[in-house]
């Protein structure tokens, strides 16, 4: 694989994989991952997915952070996320559900999405119980047995609906971040902050500035300010830098361009302040930052729910 380039995995390139057990234009669903094209090299994954282990164990590095999962635990994947280093025990055995954009909405609706979203940023581990694992399991099993029987009436609705309770299943063992947000219908300032995240998640080359995203969202800086922080409890620019340090982990790690035309690529101004910026945030330099990421992933304490 060129190693200035990464791998985009969407449903589009999920519909030539003649392995998966299942797909339609919203859902896709498959029992063995090792048939999935996951192990080879770094790839942004366009989709919701969701990786249930049974048994054995699954490594994978999810946004450059190390996480290992093991049975009774599920993985969840945001759009957007980017994986590399994903390894399996021989004795591995699990589920894997991915969900379009049209696909989640259809699913859930979309203020329950919202409202564990935060927590799957932090937390993308969700530890469940030995009932809800054992729930899982009947879920998949129900899956492949529609999947295998003769298309009769109201066949995709009836793999949507199990594949619905399966989410619920999911959603019920995540702890609620922020009870402020309710139960109710999806207020303004959420829309907003989400359209937000979306911008961010899109932009390739993200501004280092709230104003350019202020102004792509038709709001003034500041405004976007407060809502951020009303709603996520970070700023605007917290969030900014987030995800900007996720690009410069991943171009550093997985690429061989040299510093400066990462920071060239990046549109910082020059090596100098791209520099100061890496020290700002990791604590070195970015030549020993990636010496660092080279040689042990970055891990990140797992809080299981």
């Amino acid at each position: 694989m060129d190693k200035d380039h990464i791998r985009q995995i969407g449903f589009d390139q999920m519909k030539d994989n003649k392995d998966v057990d299942y797909m339609d234009d919203g859902v896709a669903f498959h029992t063995d991952i090792r048939e999935l094209p996951i192990e080879n090299g770094s790839m942004q994954v366009n989709m919701f997915t969701v990786v249930a282990c049974i048994c054995g164990k699954l490594q994978v590095e999810l946004n450059t952070l190390a996480y290992t999962i093991q049975p009774n635990e599920i993985l969840v994947c945001l759009p957007n996320s980017v994986i590399d280093n994903c390894m399996l025990s021989p004795d591995f055995d699990g589920v894997v559900l991915c969900l379009s954009q049209r696909g989640i909405l259809e699913q859930i609706s979309e203020n329950e999405i919202w409202d564990k979203a935060f927590h799957f940023t932090e937390n993308p581990i969700v530890r469940v119980s030995e009932d809800s694992l054992h729930m899982f399991e009947l879920y998949g099993s129900m899956l492949m047995r529609k999947v295998k029987m003769d298309r009769s009436p109201f066949y995709r609705e009836i793999i949507v609906s199990i594949v619905k309770a399966a989410l619920y299943e999911l959603l019920a063992n995540v702890e609620n971040k922020s009870a402020s947000y309710g139960r109710g219908l999806i207020k303004q300032r959420e829309v907003l902050f989400k359209n937000f995240i979306d911008l961010l998640s899109m932009t390739r080359i993200k501004p280092r500035n709230v104003s350019w995203y202020a102004e792509q969202l038709c709001i003034t800086p500041k405004y976007l300010s407060t809502v951020s922080k009303q709603v996520s409890g970070k700023t605007a620019f917290d969030w900014i830098n987030e995800y900007i340090l996720v690009d410069i982990r991943f171009w550093l790690k997985n690429t061989n361009k040299s510093i400066k035309e990462i920071a060239d690529l990046l549109e910082f101004p020059n090596i100098s302040f791209f520099g100061k910026y890496c020290r700002t945030h990791f604590g070195v330099s970015p030549t020993e930052y990636r010496k660092r990421l080279r040689d042990v992933p970055e891990e990140k304490e797992i809080q299981s729910k």
